[in-house]
């Protein structure tokens, strides 16, 4: 009986052993591999940035906008006299989806005719409030009402969808996720672009919604660092200012943003904000100190950092005489973004052209090392580019993965697993209509809908969507202006409103406080962050989006005739003044 016992647990051991030796050596393998390409694709990048000349190595660091939705010859011109690294789109530029495939591939064209390193064509896709790309793609709601779910599987997915169908159209680039706290209910600009007002939501689900974006296939920027969600100024129209210390910002805004670089992300936009107690003269953008001894050295970040627009009012009317594209780079940027092209492209690309030529960017280390700090910032870009495989046949290097097969498989193997994820994930219509309803929030609590009754119910709103919805429910709707007779009206107790500004809210309070019997419940789409009227007979239902999804979702939690969870952000007090309306992204 021992000697059986014994040899079952030798062979047992042999088994796990063999298993286990196997398990470690394919991860070896794996890892080998791995360190292979990076070689390849750093020493290619270097081989490349090294055969450009100096006109080109600065253009690389430039990104700029074009003017229309074609590459007329504005577009052409400014491609030819900046040699820009990568373009930005904008509304103005994104149509139908077979006009942004044009687009993309004309730019990539021009690229290669100009003798150009393939483009990073990028567009702020953050779903909501900000929402370029209108066709060929999902309507998924903002970044707060993911949040709001508080589930990071929904993130990672809404992430993944927007980057894949980004990439198929020839946007390679994500201005996405936002990962700011905005804890500041007056915050006019971050607003519901951010994924909520704790640390925990903001670190689980925005975090998850850059890996998901990572696998995608467009490259997810996160932004705004070191975090704007605590401002009470637009960087867009003034210089906002955060009085905290780095110990302080470590305990709260950092925290995504070690939580995403610790999980992998690859790219930073910088925030155009002074914290004086961390630097007292420049903005994060411009400042050495949060760039490179936060951000690269303490955080290890080792990817790309991209600066937020660089026209933006916060840097153009404040540092416009200290070269900001100059500083920039010297504080520890790759990439220079331009919203705009003309004279603002020729003012940076001669300055920076300048600094170079004088050798302002080449430094020798204690060591005795040569430094060139543009040329590394290129290279970073260029490793980049080659890493998402943007290099296809209508580059100026079609052949270029021929050079090592390792990187050519992995390509081909992750276009695969995107296209296969893709396509199972298109089996549930990519879960939008879920995500819709699992955002809808209550406040001031939790909300009962299961004594909304269609016959007890009259509906006022006044978007399609939501009347079209609640006519399946045969809820009548009907004018505003009839509220008197109807608000009369014993066998009516439930009154619907739809609104999506203060002054609507205002209005539908006025009413409740004329007939306290009466049930109102109103269906707010947008901003939750303005004054709310705590009425005892009021009752929100708040959707942070404008999506004709999310419009319809309020209508099918309304009648649902489950409970709608109560909201969990940080909104304004009854003191508070309702923030003015951020420039962003209205203006660009």
């Amino acid at each position: 009986m021992n000697q059986v016992l014994l040899r079952t647990t030798f062979s047992l051991f042999l088994l796990f052993g063999f298993f286990g030796s196997s398990y470690c050596f394919g991860f070896y393998l794996t890892e080998l591999t791995a360190n292979e390409r990076k070689r390849w694709l750093e020493e290619k990048a270097w081989s490349i940035t090294n055969a450009m000349s100096e006109e080109e190595l600065v253009g690389q660091t430039i990104h700029i906008a074009i003017p229309s939705k074609t590459v007329d010859q504005i577009a052409l011109d400014e491609i030819k006299q900046t040699k820009p690294g990568g373009i930005i789109l904008f509304g103005k530029n994104l149509g139908k989806k077979e006009e942004i495939l044009s687009l993309t591939e004309h730019l990539q064209r021009a690229a290669k005719d100009n003798g150009l390193q393939p483009f990073l064509i990028s567009t702020d896709q953050e779903g909501g409030r900000v929402f370029r790309v209108q066709d060929g793609i999902t309507h998924y709601p903002g970044a707060m009402a993911v949040g709001q779910t508080g589930k990071k599987e929904w993130g990672e997915i809404v992430g993944f969808v927007t980057s894949y169908e980004l990439r198929s159209l020839g946007l390679n680039f994500l201005f996405a996720p936002v990962l700011d706290i905005n804890n500041n209910p007056l915050n006019p600009v971050i607003n519901t672009r951010s994924f909520g007002s704790d640390v925990n939501r903001v670190s689980e689900v925005a975090v998850a919604y850059e890996k998901g974006a990572r696998a995608g296939g467009s490259l997810p920027v996160i932004k705004h660092f070191p975090g704007h969600g605590d401002t009470t100024v637009d960087s867009h129209l003034g210089l906002p200012i955060i009085n905290k210390s780095l110990e302080e910002l470590e305990r709260l805004e950092l925290v995504p943003f070690k939580q995403s670089i610790l999980g992998g992300a690859e790219a930073v936009m910088s925030a155009h904000i002074v914290y004086p107690k961390i630097d007292p003269n420049f903005p994060a953008t411009l400042s050495k100190t949060i760039l490179t001894d936060v951000l690269r050295k303490s955080l290890q970040f080792d990817g790309i950092i991209i600066t937020d627009a660089m026209e933006m009012h916060a840097i153009s009317k404040n540092y416009e005489k200290d070269r900001p594209g100059v500083l920039t780079i010297l504080a520890g940027a790759n990439i220079v973004l331009l919203t705009s092209w003309g004279e603002t492209a020729k003012k940076f690309k001669a300055q920076l052209m300048d600094a170079y030529k004088k050798g302002e960017f080449r430094f020798v280390d204690k060591e005795g090392k040569e430094h060139d700090v543009l040329k590394k910032a290129v290279q970073k870009q260029i490793q980049k580019k080659l890493e998402l495989g943007i290099y296809d046949q209508n580059s100026i290097l079609p052949k270029v993965y021929e050079e090592n097969q390792k990187q050519k498989e992995f390509l081909a193997e992750w276009e695969k697993e995107r296209k296969d994820r893709y396509s199972k994930l298109s089996e549930s219509q990519f879960f939008a209509k879920e995500i819709n309803e699992d955002s809808i929030r209550a406040y001031p609590k939790t909300i009962s809908t299961k004594n909304i009754l269609p016959e007890q119910t009259v509906s006022f709103v006044k978007g399609i969507k939501l009347r079209e919805f609640l006519k399946t429910k045969k809820i009548l709707t009907v004018s505003q202006k009839s509220f008197p007779s109807f608000a009369k009206q014993k066998n009516y107790t439930t009154f619907l409103f739809d609104s999506t500004s203060e002054p609507e809210i205002r209005t539908v309070v006025s009413f409740a406080k004329k007939y306290p019997n009466k049930r109102f419940l109103v269906m707010h789409g947008g901003t939750p962050f303005i004054q709310l009227p705590e009425q005892s007979n009021v009752e929100y239902l708040l959707s942070f989006s404008l999506t004709a999804g999310s419009w319809e979702a309020m209508g099918v939690k309304l009648t649902s005739g489950k409970e709608v969870p109560k909201v969990d952000l940080i909104l304004l007090s009854k003191e508070e003044k309702t923030p003015s309306k951020g420039a962003f992204p209205e203006s660009l």
